[in-house]
């Protein structure tokens, strides 16, 4: 499972090293009564200033989705949504910088008082920080680092 998230990774984000993320968006749901809130199911989508697009999102809880495109995880027929720019203030800083690494990270998860081994962070490392994409179980959570984050980091590139 870990060599499949890591080709995926492989796959998908090496068009992207060495490229600065010119701008990111996420996306959001409009409610009956005609109101806007963060729907972060859906992928954060990354765009770098060669013209390369970067959906990332973690659905399902364990398993990584990135796309090369504007495609999505699943279907939201029936649903408003509305693509929002830098619209998660904590991650801002990455904008503007160029991407030098990526890493699959490990989530903590115990399955009766045992600590299970399960990848549900990506984190791409800039020059002034860490992007963190991650599991935050029923959705995308984001996060920025100046300093490495902790934990079991597994590299990509």
């Amino acid at each position: 499972m870990i060599d499949r998230k890591i080709e995926e990774i492989r796959s998908n984000l090496a068009a992207v090293i060495g490229a600065r993320i010119e701008r990111y968006e996420t996306a959001e749901l409009q409610l009956d009564d005609g109101t806007w809130i963060p729907y972060q199911d859906l992928p954060i989508r990354l765009h770098a200033n060669t013209g390369e697009v970067i959906a990332i999102s973690w659905s399902r809880f364990d398993d990584l989705w990135i796309s090369r495109d504007l495609s999505l995880p699943f279907s939201i027929e029936g649903s408003t949504i509305r693509w929002v720019s830098h619209g998660i203030e904590r991650i801002n800083a990455a904008i503007g910088s160029p991407i030098r690494s990526v890493m699959l990270g490990q989530g903590e998860m115990s399955i009766g008082g045992r600590e299970v081994e399960i990848c549900t962070r990506l984190l791409i490392q800039l020059d002034n920080g860490w992007l963190e994409i991650f599991n935050a179980l029923d959705e995308n959570g984001y996060d920025f680092h100046i300093e490495k984050p902790p934990g079991n980091l597994i590299p990509c590139f």
